[in-house]
């Protein structure tokens, strides 16, 4: 399980000096310059420009769906009391496929707003760079499914089906949801495993759903499993966990701009992925902090440390599962045009669709089972020396202390190791007692 928090950054439209009248009378003069510039370059064996589409495109990548991750985490949070899970990553494909059949003249426009390259060599690179982050394994399962159902008198156009089918952007599937809605309600509800009421609205619906099921890369102990209480943010009991707890060296962080601690748990074989936890070294941790957790990813991550000693770690097994229709959520984030404007679907389909919504839903099961053993709990002098020395020496053992221990609520992120790319992410905060999974 590769679980890692993401920070947000905010991607700037770039060569808008371009276009102005500035541009026009130094065109000319400029263009001179590039064609002397390219004789000499010729006469002295001076290489061409680099090809922005040759480029590698990771960190703009990771900077694109991080930015996008946390507008939407944000507004999502404030949605759900402080308990909640949903991907975000998902979401993201489903529109940016979406946008792929979009007018030219609001095509741009939707790619700004949801922070994806406006060159399509680019965005391909993208696609297949996010395609690529939930590869099959028996150590971590993240069984998705995503797609787009249209009305049966809707007809997908044959550029945009094309696409869809050669990148593996996003399926799709037609339904009877004017004329048999109840019959096009069950069939979304089985599609996305739900027993809830789903209303159909528009001629369209775009449906998402996870269940994820993974091995840490290091076992937690079953003898390490016991009840513990759970506590609000004013360190009052609110009910019971099954914590688990493991001994061992981890990357730990101190956010004092959250006012946390973060810890990093590798998830999956060689932590392929990897979780990120944060909890509160002061009252209100999420109020206070949900607000800024995706938006500072990338500075968590350079501010983990690996504790140079075995540390005591403590976090719950839970299950957790939500169910949202994100169309509101992502109108609150500028979103629009896909429910609204037909100009946004003009090359999708005959006649253009327009999603009545996204309903998501996202069940994740956090248990003790791992890839690697438990590591061997040390004895003697040697070992006793070094947990004392511990106490000092575990890099950010002065502002977090030697242990992290998740007994009250946190906030959680599953990312991708290599790509950085948020597959889940979510918040706990309402604890009762649990039988083991």
């Amino acid at each position: 399980m590769r679980l890692s928090i993401v920070i947000v950054a905010l991607c700037i439209a770039h060569g808008a000096y371009s276009q102005g009248l500035f541009s026009s009378i130094i065109r000319a003069p400029s263009q001179i310059a590039n064609g002397a510039g390219n004789i000499l370059s010729g006469i002295f064996g001076g290489g061409k420009s680099e090809d922005p589409c040759s480029k590698n495109v990771m960190e703009e990548y990771k900077k694109s769906v991080t930015a996008f991750h946390n507008k939407l985490y944000t507004n999502i949070a404030a949605r759900s009391d402080n308990h909640f899970v949903f991907s975000p990553y998902s979401v993201w494909l489903s529109l940016a496929a979406l946008a792929e059949g979009s007018d030219a003249s609001v095509k741009n426009q939707i790619f700004s707003s949801i922070n994806m390259p406006l060159q399509w060599c680019r965005r391909k690179k993208f696609y297949d760079i996010a395609l690529n982050v939930e590869p099959e394994g028996r150590d971590v399962t993240l069984k998705r499914r995503r797609s787009l159902i249209l009305d049966e008198d809707v007809k997908v156009l044959s550029s945009w089906g094309r696409l869809m089918r050669s990148t593996g952007l996003l399926n799709y599937a037609y339904a009877p949801i004017k004329s048999n809605p109840r019959a096009t309600s069950k069939k979304v509800r089985n599609f996305i495993g739900t027993r809830s009421n789903i209303v159909l609205k528009g001629n369209s619906v775009l449906l998402d759903s996870l269940d994820f099921n993974g091995l840490w890369t290091t076992s937690f102990p079953e003898a390490g499993i016991r009840s513990q209480p759970f506590f609000n943010e004013l360190g009052q009991k609110i009910g019971t966990v099954q914590m688990m707890h493991l001994k061992k060296k981890v990357r730990l962080a101190h956010a004092p701009f959250m006012g946390a601690k973060v810890l990093e748990l590798p998830v999956g074989t060689n932590g392929r992925y990897t979780m990120l936890i944060a909890v509160g070294t002061g009252n209100g941790i999420l109020k206070n902090a949900i607000a800024i957790f995706m938006g500072s990813i990338m500075e968590i991550f350079s501010l983990l440390q690996m504790s140079l000693f075995p540390l005591d770690v403590a976090v719950p097994m839970f299950q957790l599962s939500s169910e949202y229709d994100l169309r509101p959520a992502l109108e609150d984030t500028g979103i629009r045009q896909f429910w609204r404007n037909p100009e946004a679907t003009k090359l999708v389909s005959d006649p253009p669709a327009t999603p009545g919504g996204l309903i998501q839903r996202v069940s994740i099961k956090i248990g003790s089972e791992g890839v690697e053993p438990p590591p061997t709990a040390g004895k003697g002098l040697f070992d006793g020396i070094a947990n004392l020395a511990s106490d000092t020496a575990t890099g950010v053992a002065s502002a977090v202390g030697h242990e992290f221990t998740a007994d009250r609520p946190f906030m959680f992120a599953l990312f991708d190791t290599e790509t950085r790319t948020c597959l889940y992410a979510g918040a706990f905060s309402r604890p009762n007692a649990m039988k083991r999974l």
